[in-house]
Formats: C-alpha cells, sequence, structure tokens
C-alpha cells in the first residue's frame, strides 16, 4: 500500500512507489484533452532537503532548455510527497507523455543533500505508451550526484535536456524508419 505518512514511507520505501488512493483522479484531469510530451515530476525521495536546495536551479533550467528542443512541456510539475521512482511511472500510467523528467532527493546522512533525475520514455517503436507501475528500470536514465560538489544543478540540467533530446529524437528516427 501506498505510503500514508513520512514514517511509514522510511520504514518501508517501497510504500512510495504508488500515489495515494485519493490522488490519481486529480492528477488524470491535469491535462483532460491534449496530453504533453515530456511531464516533469518532483518527489522528496529519501531526502526532501536536496529538492528543497536544488529545484529552484533545476526546474527553471530544465525548461528553458526544453523550451529549445522544441518539446510541449506540461504546465504543472506533479509534486509527490514520500515518493520513489516507481512514482513516476504511476504518473506516466495517468498522464501518458511520452517522457517524464522526476527530480528525486537521494542520499541521506551524506551531508551533500543529493538530488538525482530519474528521466524514462514511455512508448515503443509503434508509439503506443509502456507506462506502467512495473515498468522495467532499465527503461530509466539516471543523472545522479546533483549538488554543488557534485554535478552542480546547472549542469545537471543540460545533461537532462540532452537526455530527453535525445530521448525524444531517438524515438522519432526510429519510428519513421519503421513506417
Amino acid at each position: 500500500p501506498p505510503a500514508t505518512d513520512r514514517e511509514v514511507y522510511l520504514a518501508r520505501p517501497a510504500s512510495g512507489e504508488a500515489l495515494r488512493a485519493a490522488d490519481p483522479g486529480p492528477v488524470a484531469a491535469l491535462y483532460p484533452a491534449r496530453r504533453p510530451q515530456v511531464q516533469i515530476v518532483v518527489s522528496d525521495g529519501l531526502n526532501a532537503d536536496a529538492v528543497n536546495e536544488h529545484a529552484r536551479a533545476l526546474l527553471p533550467a530544465i525548461r528553458r532548455g526544453l523550451a529549445q528542443v522544441p518539446c510541449d512541456v506540461a504546465e504543472t510539475d506533479v509534486i509527490v510527497e514520500n515518493g520513489c521512482v516507481r512514482a513516476a511511472y504511476h504518473i506516466g500510467e495517468l498522464l501518458d507523455p511520452a517522457a517524464v523528467v522526476h527530480i528525486i532527493g537521494e542520499r541521506p546522512g551524506t551531508g551533500l543533500n543529493t538530488a538525482s533525475a530519474y528521466l524514462t520514455y514511455g512508448r515503443d517503436l509503434t508509439g503506443r505508451s509502456r507506462w506502467s507501475r512495473a515498468l522495467d528500470h532499465a527503461s530509466t536514465t539516471a543523472i545522479c550526484g546533483i549538488h554543488p560538489r557534485g554535478t552542480p544543478p546547472g549542469t545537471a540540467a543540460g545533461a537532462i535536456v540532452r537526455a530527453v533530446a535525445r530521448m525524444l529524437g531517438e524515438y522519432r528516427t526510429r519510428r519513421d524508419s519503421v513506417h
């Protein structure tokens, strides 16, 4: 079952894989007509301090970079309390974007307040959705160690944008060669 609070999540991190029962309806209703190509998800993960420290630098830079790709980025970021990587797969199921960029706090206790970005492409070669809470983690690319003494947020944002552009571009190339 989903995490009901921080204590449950910390005791059982797998409880952060799914949204709480009341959350799927409002999330699915975000885009009733047109689905975005890219959805940004932000989760406190195991280290909320990391997200608090780095999100203000990461998110605007990611949005500016993706606007240059160009691609359609969702207007609303989905914020998940007590969420882990698979929570973004659940959001992918609900919103069906081509890709999800999930910023999450990690590695508590190191004193570095490290964030990571998990980038997942949710389409197969025919364009059908692959989103599922059971999606294989091999479908996800990670940019880790986001903090000033590791991968600085500006550098990480550039890497995230390049990876998403590559995901979208490779899909178009493969799709066009199949058809």
